[in-house]
């Protein structure tokens, strides 16, 4: 296996211009225990070690990762039929190749469900205004229903569900039913439209496929059934269409009966109990660690998305996070507003059998009605923790979607945002605005990893714009374009350090060619590369990412990321959004473009432009400047808020518009065609 160590991790002389240290956001020690102390003692105990920092716990967790792992395993008392032989052992050469845990056998649906009793285990509501909750032993027996009716009709281990549902308990419910099985959860996001579903239904080959009747999207009504007959017809492996009916919507209920191999949800579960209406027991099946159990699928905004499969093991980084990072407790509850499809929505579920309760959100965050809003929704359930993508961060400010006189947030400790790099203002509008006592994170994921490359430390100071610290566990670093670890200066995140939360592979890879391709072509098959550029900060320890390695800027032999300019013009007052993009040439003398889209009422005028001018020079450089900065009408975003520069670089290259099948406003993208100063440019 091919691997490169990190030979400067003290390296704090050298300070990219552009890393900058902004204020402190969080400078606190917990007045008791927390979990990541309770869990450092137990490693001290048993090793014979004193852990001076946080930073020396983390390099003995990287260095003894199998030891790290096999505590990991002990500390959440994970239920099994047979124990494992050996934490750990290489399997092939890339850094993913591994078998952890060999030997056992285990259902990690049991041990999700491991409370039964009458506490509540999770409330939910949506924008229509229909709520309620559901205790342990309740959900046990909807996911016993589900499991019977899943059996009944022939699934198996290995077999797959299609889901195609919007934040609704019954999606929970159907995950943890075919992991009692062994079958594989593959959920589509909902907002997808016909050919953009089929494209992933088709890559997966669904036995059934659960879809929602019909939800409501940033005051857009979505009805995915209505997308079905076009879908089904090219899998002729599926056997059922399932249908969740969460409205009395007419439109929808007159389509359902042309849906072929289509059944009511209710009617599905009914065929699964005997004769004298009673349920069958649940069933564990008892499954090797590596076990497939759910595939996410990664935005895919120019091309068929990658199905990432990770194993029912992948899931104890979850627990890791929550308790050690998080130090969430028994009782504590996390708010979660995402869709099956994205590595959000999974994410709380391993944190149930920690007596953590989970709130649904079926709906965004900017929905406001009846004098109530998201945050409304997050004190009537005492959200303790929620995850808000830093556009909707940028949303909820613009919108002034902020707590009202009689919103209690006591509950509310922990928010944290990623999806695109958080900005200053983010911080400030999170702790002036919505609670002031309030720990503010940026978390570093990705669809690639089942858990987090970031940790949460509640003892040590937290910066804006920055995550803390790596999670323990995991080695990352930033490596320069040799391959060397670096301190102060920008590269590539990398992991150089095997965890059980990486994949096993992109469904349908047949040969690893899209894996090996996608993050092994630039470091070797023992660097896990992420395709994110960022750097560490030397003065604070803490890391950033800056954006996508491949939506790098270059411009007079200056390279840097959109988000450095983003930065610089954000307090610009007329501006609404912004994207910027490199714009390669034949002469090789690229050059950056930037167009902005103006808030109703103003006008791109000579003053506005030259602020814009102005405000990166002064930020960045005079190098810095975008060749060309013009205005358009909007600027693309996919369907989980993030600017779509890679689209709209492609559109520069090509005055094309590729087939896309992720993005929130596709009228958007003609305004980026057809313009003389980028066509004509050689």
């Amino acid at each position: 296996m091919d691997c490169i160590r990190n030979t400067n991790l003290n390296q704090n002389d050298i300070k990219d211009r552009r890393i900058k240290t902004h204020f402190v956001v969080w400078n606190k020690i917990m007045p008791s225990e927390i979990g990541l102390e309770r869990f450092q003692k137990i490693i001290e105990r048993k090793y014979n070690i004193k852990f001076e920092s946080y930073w020396d716990f983390h390099k003995w967790s990287v260095e003894n990762f199998p030891d790290f792992w096999k505590e990991i395993w002990s500390f959440f008392d994970i239920t099994v039929s047979k124990p494992y032989e050996k934490v750990f052992k290489k399997t092939g050469p890339t850094i993913i190749e591994n078998e952890w845990f060999c030997g056992a056998a285990f259902n990690m649906a049991e041990n999700i469900l491991r409370i039964r009793d009458n506490r509540v285990a999770l409330s939910y509501s949506d924008e229509f205004d229909n709520k309620g909750r559901m205790t342990f032993a309740e959900m046990l027996e909807e996911v016993k229903l589900f499991a019977s009716a899943f059996r009944k009709h022939g699934l198996r281990k290995g077999d797959r569900i299609g889901g195609y549902i919007s934040n609704i308990k019954e999606g929970v419910f159907a995950f943890l039913a075919a992991l009692s099985i062994g079958a594989i959860w593959a959920p589509a996001m909902p907002y997808l439209g016909p050919r953009a579903l089929f494209n992933v239904m088709k890559l997966i080959e669904p036995k059934f496929l659960i879809v929602v009747d019909h939800f409501r999207f940033f005051e857009e009504e979505f009805c995915p059934v209505e997308n079905i007959t076009m879908v089904t017809e090219g899998l002729p492996n599926l056997e059922k269409v399932i249908i969740v009916r969460q409205t009395e919507n007419i439109k929808s209920h007159r389509n359902l009966s042309s849906i072929p191999k289509g059944v009511l949800l209710e009617d599905f579960l009914e065929s699964g109990k005997s004769p004298n209406g009673s349920v069958p027991d649940l069933v564990f099946e008892q499954l090797p660690p590596s076990h497939p159990v759910i595939i996410n699928f990664t935005s895919g905004t120019t091309g068929i998305p990658k199905g990432v499969t990770h194993s029912q093991v992948a899931l104890i980084g979850c627990m890791r996070d929550f308790v050690l990072h998080y130090d969430l407790k028994e009782g504590d509850v996390i708010g979660n507003y995402s869709p099956p499809g994205w590595v959000p929505w999974v994410y709380p579920i391993p944190s149930l059998p920690l007596g953590v309760k989970l709130f649904l959100f079926n709906g965004t965050s900017t929905h406001r009605k009846k004098g109530q809003n998201f945050w409304d929704h997050l004190s009537e359930n005492k959200v303790t923790y929620v995850f808000i993508p830093s556009g909707d961060v940028n949303e909820l400010e613009f919108q002034n979607i902020v707590p009202g006189p009689n919103t209690n947030l006591d509950c509310l400790k922990i928010i944290t945002m990623s999806g695109s790099p958080p900005l200053p203002k983010n911080y400030n509008f999170l702790l002036n605005k919505v609670k002031k006592d309030l720990f503010v994170g940026s978390a570093y994921g990705s669809t690639e990893l089942m858990a987090t490359f970031s940790a949460i430390n509640l003892n040590m100071p937290g910066y804006a714009c920055e995550s803390q610290a790596p999670a323990l566990g995991v080695d990352l670093h930033c490596f320069d374009s040799k391959g060397n670890s670096v301190v102060g200066q920008r590269g590539e995140m990398v992991v150089t350090t095997p965890t059980p939360s990486f994949p096993m592979y992109l469904w349908g890879d047949k040969k690893n060619e899209r894996m090996s391709e996608a993050y092994f072509s630039k470091y070797g098959t023992g660097v896990w590369c992420q395709n994110d550029d960022g750097y560490f900060n030397p003065e604070t320890k803490g890391f950033s990412i800056i954006g996508r390695s491949d939506n790098m800027l270059k411009q007079y032999g200056d390279t840097l990321s959109p988000d450095d300019i983003y930065i610089a013009i954000d307090h610009i007052k007329e501006l609404k959004d912004y994207i910027c993009v490199c714009q390669d040439s034949v002469c090789d003398d690229p050059r950056n473009i930037l167009f902005v889209q103006l808030k109703k009422g103003c006008a791109f005028t000579p003053e506005v432009q030259e602020e814009i001018k102005k405000s990166i020079q002064q930020e960045l450089s005079a190098l810095s400047v975008p060749e060309v900065i013009m205005e358009v009408p909007g600027i693309p975003r996919n369907i989980n808020n993030k600017r779509m520069e890679s689209l709209v670089k492609k559109i520069v290259m090509t005055n094309a518009i590729p087939e896309v099948t992720n993005i929130r406003n596709p009228d958007c993208l003609k305004y980026f065609c057809d313009i003389p100063e980028i066509v004509n440019y050689k």
